[in-house]
């Protein structure tokens, strides 16, 4: 049994021992009854305030709150099970922190370019056609015009905007998106040019993912795996390095006009 079925199974508890509907649990915590069923299956995880609300209206006092702030709920893992564990993430963070040193975050691409990589990895047409769409439906979250959309700070190499990625018309498209949603007040897009010196860039991409219950933790993928980091102290390392990276990056503004003449040079 998984973390977030035992919780669901303690609301669920709570809430009957209460004589409370699920209803009743959705109005306070601003969600329909069927998603407050979903979070007591253990399907979703609540946020914090969600729980504060449950745990003023059920009078159970700090127990609810307490437990979800040191429930372990995504235990690091390096298994073949990685890719839908980051979906499931990328669901409930507050923010990401991403560092891309060969091709554009995938919350970030077009439907052109997401095609393309695509194209090389699955088979058949109605594979293909899944994946890209999944990828695309991944990005909904962070697009959305919600003053509560989740914080995307990317820093892209010079490399990942060179990297040409199914033709220039391709390239073009997504520079021009890339643009757009730095005008995004969720997004913060920063370009680490390949000429700055005395920058020690990580050899592989990353990307700090942090939780609702505060917790942080860092990601990376090989070719078959995600290695999902929670030890502490190495995830203040990652910090730090995106910290560093971003200060030796072009500014905001800076990328901004870098992006446009890497685009101009693609069409």
């Amino acid at each position: 049994m998984t973390a977030a079925q035992l919780f669901g199974r303690f609301i669920k508890h709570a809430r009957e021992r209460a004589g409370r509907t699920q209803a009743e649990l959705g109005a306070v915590a601003h969600l329909d009854r069927s998603m407050v069923a979903r979070i007591e299956s253990g399907e979703r995880v609540p946020d914090r305030r969600q729980v504060a609300a449950w745990e003023d209206l059920l009078e159970t006092g700090d127990v609810m709150l307490d437990l979800w702030r040191d429930v372990d709920w995504y235990p690091a893992t390096t298994r073949r099970d990685w890719f839908e564990r980051r979906v499931q993430m990328d669901r409930e963070a507050t923010a990401l922190r991403v560092y891309q040193n060969q091709y554009v975050p995938g919350l970030m691409q077009t439907e052109a370019y997401a095609h393309v990589l695509y194209s090389l990895v699955v088979r058949g047409p109605d594979e293909l056609k899944r994946s890209v769409e999944n990828r695309l439906r991944r990005q909904d979250r962070f697009l959305a015009s919600d003053p509560e959309s989740p914080l995307l700070s990317a820093i892209l190499t010079e490399d990942t905007m060179r990297t040409v990625v199914g033709g220039p018309e391709v390239m073009a498209g997504q520079c021009a998106h890339i643009l757009h949603l730095a005008e995004l007040p969720n997004f913060v897009i920063q370009i680490l040019p390949s000429n700055s010196p005395y920058v020690m860039r990580p050899s592989a991409a990353m990307t700090i993912i942090s939780m609702p219950n505060g917790r942080d933790w860092g990601y990376s993928e090989s070719v078959d795996f995600g290695h999902f980091i929670d030890d502490p102290s190495r995830v203040r390392e990652l910090t730090r390095t995106y910290t560093r990276l971003a200060a030796d990056a072009l500014s905001i503004s800076e990328s901004a006009q870098f992006i446009r003449n890497v685009m101009e040079g693609f069409q």
